[in-house]
């Protein structure tokens, strides 16, 4: 396995630890942002643009592991800024239920994606 390959199953791990922060978070139910601020917005209009810049960049990569890692997490991350995006309209008694679904895409995606560019060649 090269440098490359660790470094992006870390990375993946790493998404795996923010989900998971993001769960803990929602069963705590203990929130202290406001969804309904604008910078709440950006930063979920920056989470889907670029989920979307990574899924339109994967076809440019020659490897289909890494294709499809890249795909999968430009996916997840556009999903988790919709999610996010979603919060500002939705009522506050569903704020543990969408975090906890933001945190299972992200920890959902780390473990598909560690094990696809982990699984030998």
């Amino acid at each position: 396995m090269n440098l490359l390959r660790l470094f992006r199953i870390v990375n993946e791990m790493l998404f795996v630890v923010i989900g998971g922060m993001l769960l803990w978070v929602s069963l705590a139910g203990r929130y202290l942002f406001d969804p309904r601020q604008r910078s709440w917005l950006i930063l979920a209009a920056v989470l889907i643009v670029w989920g979307i810049y990574t899924w339109l960049h994967a076809r440019r990569v020659a490897a289909p592991r890494t294709r499809l890692g890249m795909r999968i997490g430009g996916g997840s991350v556009s999903l988790v800024g919709l999610i996010m995006a979603s919060l500002a309209w939705a009522p506050f008694a569903w704020a543990g239920l969408l975090l906890g679904a933001a945190g299972g895409v992200f920890v959902l995606r780390g473990l598909v994606t560690a094990a696809i560019l982990a699984w030998p060649s």
